[in-house]
């Protein structure tokens, strides 16, 4: 008969179907979206009935009032601010460019720079606020009426003098086809504040970028700013006004169309919010950008010739389709920026000449997405090779572990931590693999290297040691069980009622003979042990595989909510995230805390090859010194070196651990009443008269006879402070030190005590008196944990 499915695969489906079947929309839904689209049109319809100039408010005569929403005077937004952050881009254009800046503004020059065309990729730098500040004054009561907020604190709201900032640009390909002077963008601002709290603030912003002469302006979006229809009132000329018009008066009703097809759905297609901030309605504030792109320094002859422009060309062409394999050195991206609010009425501005000296700022600098992708290959390629050491380490650990002896020793939860570690790597360059399409294939390749480290030889080597492992776990909770009190009508303690014989059963009869016991031919303690085994799993054959599946599920929900919260936890604030991802990765790099503790409990000195530990150690540790020491790194983490030396101290003091518990003993740092009792294999030999505490077997010395009057006895070495064994498994001389009688205790013995502790390491002696090599005894108990003499059950190591 077929095996029925688990709960869990059944359930898994479902969710599956569920989540991935499209929602139909209900009649709410398409109400709010026939709103939105004619809130659009009524917008569009006004930005391509206004001029340049219709935004200076009270500044002209024949100014008018836009019909848009936060640009009508009674919205109260500080448009007064426009003016002075214009002049200020005005200026940085002028020092980036050069004197051809106005005329290139103006539209009335062609000498064009040298400047990247497509500038997807990202930049970054610090910031400082410049003017006075006095908070948010807008009549939220008029600009949505029927709108209502659940708490009165303004997101977004910079009130730090200097912070940070990152901006991830992204724009089309290969640009508009009708138009190549000007392009619409898209991107994502992250901007942090300077406080003790590290706070920062995630925005979305869309805008134009005039390609000739490299400026950028950038605006947010939400129902009370129609920032997108006002953007080229923004403009700083009416040349480059007459462009952004007619760039979004192609492109945002081409966005309207669809969505009063069905094609798109979303109401707000051009929203600021970050996804999962939309849960509360909380004012914030908006922004509008003015980026000023620098020329590439391509230290070329002539400038901004057209020959160094046609060699700038086939730079971004060879960044985007390459044809070779090693890509030139592309020079990175510098921009300065300068933004205002208009509801918040604050503006702050990039750090950098000619305001500040270089030693302060340099603006904004950062690579292309292509040069980014081209260094990102090689860093995840040398996180594929980390990850192939990883598991070859484990290979070599398996198969050292390959007898129920050995895997007995090993912490169950050191190798789960490692996985879980793996299990991640694979979830998260498979993620980023879908998403970053340059890098794709090797992402994935090494999702796929780490898939078979999790899956196929880290989850099986965990099935493994769970099943060793099963039979201690079943005698502990039979041990709590018999310590327990158990109630007087428990079902253990009551008797089943049975029905009585008929009467027609025949009655047994006592004959008075006695009853004869034919011995077993086989081995009586591997009987027994097979009897109590399968007393134990009668009512639960094959318990230790099935209880594996809870393990399976644990572990991979574990796994899932690790990374979901994970992923959830970049929208936290920063000192929150700093200290989720902290706790995270201290706790995973102390994977080997639970082998000390297993070593502990159960006297064992060594259970991992050091080839392992210390090959792990390194390796794990690899990665997290790239992301807290190298700046260039691909997650854009900053340097954290004090973290850092935390993380390589803890797994030092790891390592020292374990092999003071291999040279010292598992329990030398730990009390006799913390832990268990178990028994010592290296026990300090005392001769007393009768000889009762020594071992057996002691050896009579070639050449010795017990008549002859020497200074030798049988069994003695020359040293009367050691004795000669023999050791049954290699047939080899054992001499081992012996402490003197009672009666010498306080002469040489005494001595010889505080010298032995690591020679006592070099024998072992059994609960039954026998002794041997420590190298011979524990390589014979991998396989089996009997004496080799008399076949007694030995304690496990």
């Amino acid at each position: 008969m077929a095996n029925n499915p688990p709960p869990f695969a059944i359930l898994l489906v479902i969710l599956l179907f569920l989540y991935l079947t499209p929602d139909p929309p209900s009649p709410g839904e398409s109400h709010r979206q026939q709103h939105a689209v004619a809130h659009e049109r009524g917008a569009l319809e006004a930005l391509n009935n206004s001029t340049y100039g219709d935004l200076h408010l009270g500044k002209e005569e024949d100014a008018r009032p836009l019909n848009l929403t936060g640009f009508r005077p009674e919205h109260g937004f500080r448009w007064e601010l426009l003016e002075s952050a214009q002049d200020k881009a005005r200026d940085q254009a002028r020092y980036a460019l050069g004197e051809t800046a106005d005329g290139l503004i103006e539209g009335g020059s062609d000498q064009y720079p040298l400047l990247y065309h497509n500038v997807t990729g990202f930049v970054e730098g610090e910031w400082r606020r410049t003017g006075a500040y006095d908070g948010p004054h807008v009549n939220l009561s008029a600009i949505t009426p029927h709108g209502t907020y659940t708490s009165e604190d303004w997101k977004r709201n910079v009130t730090a003098t200097s912070g940070d900032v990152r901006i991830h640009f992204r724009e089309k390909e290969n640009g508009e086809a009708w138009n190549t002077s000007v392009r619409r963008i898209s991107a994502r601002a992250t901007i942090g504040e300077e406080t003790s709290f590290g706070t920062w603030w995630e925005m979305i912003l869309y805008g134009i970028h005039f390609v000739d002469f490299g400026e950028i302006i950038l605006t947010t979006t939400s129902e009370k700013f129609d920032g997108i229809f006002g953007l080229p009132h923004l403009a700083l000329s009416n040349h480059t006004f007459s462009l952004g018009r007619d760039l979004l008066n192609k492109t945002l009703n081409e966005t309207i169309e669809k969505q009063k097809e069905g094609i798109l759905e979303d109401s707000a297609p051009w929203s600021s919010t970050m996804e999962g901030e939309d849960l509360f309605s909380v004012p914030h504030c908006e922004y509008v950008f003015y980026l000023q792109q620098h020329p590439v320094p391509l230290n070329l002859p002539g400038g901004a010739a057209p020959g160094n422009s046609l060699v700038l060309h086939h730079l971004e062409e060879e960044l985007r389709f390459p044809h070779r394999p090693f890509l030139p050195k592309t020079p990175d991206m510098t921009m300065s920026m300068v933004a205002f609010s208009p509801d918040c009425g604050f503006t702050i501005e990039s750090k950098g000449p000619p305001d500040l000296a270089p030693q302060e700022g340099k603006h904004l600098k950062g690579p292309k997405t292509e040069a980014y992708a081209f260094v990102a290959r090689r860093h995840v390629l040398l996180f594929t090779v980390i990850i192939a050491a990883q598991l070859l380490l484990l290979l070599r650990q398996m198969k050292e572990a390959s007898t129920p002896s050995t895997r007995s020793r090993i912490s169950f939860y050191t190798i789960a931590i490692l996985a879980l570690g793996d299990g991640f790597a694979l979830l998260g360059f498979a993620l980023f693999g879908m998403q970053i399409e340059s890098t794709t294939m090797l992402l994935l390749a090494t999702a796929y290297v780490a898939f078979l480290s999790v899956i196929f030889f880290g989850m099986g080597f965990l099935k493994e040691i769970w099943t060793v492992q099963s039979t201690e776990r079943s005698r502990e909770e039979r041990q709590q069980a018999a310590n327990s009190p158990q109630a007087p009508n428990s079902p253990e303690t009551t008797q089943p009622e049975t029905l009585p014989l008929p009467v027609t059963a025949r009655q047994a009869i006592n004959s008075g003979a006695t009853p004869i016991i034919i011995p077993s031919d086989q081995d009586i303690d591997a009987e027994i042990a097979e009897n109590q085994d399968g007393d134990a799993n009668a009512n639960n054959q094959g318990s230790p595989r099935r209880g594996f599946g809870s393990v399976y599920l644990r572990f991979y929900l574990l796994l899932f909510g690790l990374v979901f919260l994970s992923l959830h936890a970049t929208t936290w604030p920063a000192s929150v995230q700093s200290v989720y991802s902290s706790t995270l990765t201290f706790a995973y790099m102390s994977f080997l805390v639970p082998q000390i503790y297993r070593n502990v409990m159960r006297n064992c000195r060594k259970a991992l090859r050091w080839d392992f530990v210390i090959g792990q150690s390194i390796l794990r540790l690899l990665p997290f010194a790239y992301l807290y020491a190298y700046k260039g790194n691909i997650l854009l983490i900053e340097p954290d070196l004090n973290f850092l030396a935390v993380l390589c101290g803890w797994v030092w003091l790891q390592v020292c651990a374990l092999l003071s518990q291999e040279h010292l003993g598992p329990r030398f740092f730990v009390r006799d009443t913390w832990v268990p009792p178990a028994y010592d294999y290296h026990p300090v030999l005392r001769a007393d008269e009768e000889g009762a505490s020594l071992p057996s077997g002691a050896k009579v010395l070639a050449g010795e006879e017990a008549g002859m009057t020497t200074t030798t006895k049988a069994g003695e070495s020359r040293d009367k402070s050691k004795k000669i064994f023999d050791c049954a498994i290699c047939m080899q001389d054992l001499e081992v030190p012996v402490i003197a009688s009672a009666a010498d205790a306080d002469g040489a013995g005494a001595s010889g005590l505080s010298g032995g502790l690591l020679a006592r390491r070099a024998y072992m002696v059994t609960p039954c008196r026998h002794i041997f090599h420590s190298v011979c005894l524990e390589g014979w108990m991998r396989y089996r944990l009997q004496c080799p003499i008399c076949r007694e059950v030995l304690p496990p190591l």
